[in-house]
């Protein structure tokens, strides 16, 4: 497994984050995605280099105490998530350098920004 995410002490939503993936898109993985891909991102740069592998593995939930594990999203899904992120403006990519390299760079809205009060 994976190490845990190094979260951000403070995470801001704009509103037009918000109405596109809670009026727009309605779906919970879109908006976990996006929100992973905030975290993960460079705060001055908006730069993220990233795998489905990884999205996939930071968006299933963790073992159960009694029972297997929860579904996990499959590839597709996380691919058609990313689409609709890029569709809507929210993330950019670099496809060029992705095909390259074999890895996902992403682009985001820059953090540095976002400071806790």
């Amino acid at each position: 497994m994976l190490s845990g995410l190094r979260a951000p002490k403070f995470l801001t939503l704009v509103q037009r984050e918000l109405v596109t993936l809670l009026n727009n898109d309605r779906t919970g993985l879109a908006l976990q995605v996006y929100v992973l891909l905030l975290s993960i991102s460079d705060f001055k740069t908006g730069h993220i280099l990233t795998s489905y592998d990884y999205l996939i593995e930071m968006t299933t939930p963790p073992m159960r105490e009694k029972g297997g594990r929860r579904g996990q999203p499959s590839r597709d899904q996380i691919r058609r998530v990313v689409a609709r992120l890029i569709e809507y403006g929210l993330v950019k990519r670099n496809a060029e350098n992705n095909a390259a390299q074999g890895m996902l760079r992403l682009y985001v809205r820059k953090l540095e920004n976002d400071k806790k009060k």
